[in-house]
């Protein structure tokens, strides 16, 4: 196991979050969810009905939008309300209501 410090890491990463696993280099969130579900043993990070996992991978691609709608409506820009973002998350997070996460129930049993 090679162990080196937060900054040598940050200076050959360049960001965080990041994963260097095997020579590879992962840094962008959902890219690592998926990494770390495909090469580690353990419960998955995402649902694993197809359903849910297609709900998971529309909100995880909503969240540039909804990152910038909120950030230039906090900023004052009168073009871009905030309320609308919200109202798409609050509603997306009613969708499912079989357990305590966002998608429901999400993890293996």
């Amino acid at each position: 196991m090679l162990v080196i410090c937060a900054e040598e890491f940050l200076n050959k990463i360049g960001m965080v979050p990041a994963l260097e696993h095997n020579g590879k280099v992962i840094g962008e969130s959902l890219d690592l969810i998926k990494y770390v579900d495909s090469n580690f043993e353990g419960p998955s990070l995402l649902p694993d009905d197809p359903e849910k996992r297609k709900f998971a991978d529309e909100l995880f691609s909503h969240i540039d939008t909804f990152t910038n709608d909120v950030y230039t409506s906090f900023k004052g820009d009168p073009a871009k309300q905030a309320g609308p973002a919200f109202d798409y998350l609050e509603k997306a997070l009613d969708k499912f209501d079989d357990g305590p996460f966002f998608l429901g129930q999400t993890t293996r049993q």
